[in-house]
């Protein structure tokens, strides 16, 4: 089983920002295994995440295991995790790995050499239900930002297309 939470901190929103509803909870749940962080009663802005980011991310690493077999996401609030993405076709194996970010490398990588220094952990999940809960919950956050941004706002406009390029 997979599942994406997130929650948008709405109390945060300042009148500059270019994407409001940006930041907030992002977690990512594979049985019983989970990366992120998420939380129904409080708003801890110390916990908080881009969560655009996680979502722009998780869309093109979707995207990419179309057409290669390993993509690498990297947690650019750290500066050794990284969820692994390994695909057969059929089923995608996601992995919580710790490896030393190559000078750079960017947030989501595909031809990168990593030295592997520690799993935390791995589950397998078929792709076709990685990419409905990946759409469902990417959809739920659009309409989220909608609420706050303008339609024709470039990050909701890149988000949307990634969504569709996923369906």
């Amino acid at each position: 089983m997979i599942e994406i939470k997130f929650k948008v901190f709405t109390s945060y929103f300042e009148d500059e920002d270019e994407l409001k509803g940006e930041y907030g909870y992002f977690q990512l749940c594979v049985d019983d295994k989970t990366y992120g962080e998420y939380r129904e009663d409080i708003e801890l802005d110390i916990l908080s995440m881009n969560i655009y980011d996680w979502f722009s991310n998780f869309a093109q690493a979707c995207i990419l295991l179309k057409n290669k077999n390993i993509v690498y996401i990297s947690d650019v609030e750290t500066s050794e995790v990284w969820i692994k993405l390994m695909t057969d076709g059929e089923d995608v194996q996601i992995s919580e790995i710790y490896a030393d970010k190559p000078d750079g490398s960017r947030s989501v990588e595909t031809d990168i050499n990593l030295d592997e220094k520690n799993r935390v952990w791995e589950k397998m999940v078929k792709v076709i239900d990685f990419q409905s809960e990946l759409f469902l919950k990417g959809e739920q956050y659009l309409s989220e930002l909608k609420k706050s941004n303008s339609e024709t706002n470039e990050y909701i406009q890149k988000l949307e297309m990634q969504l569709k390029e996923i369906k």
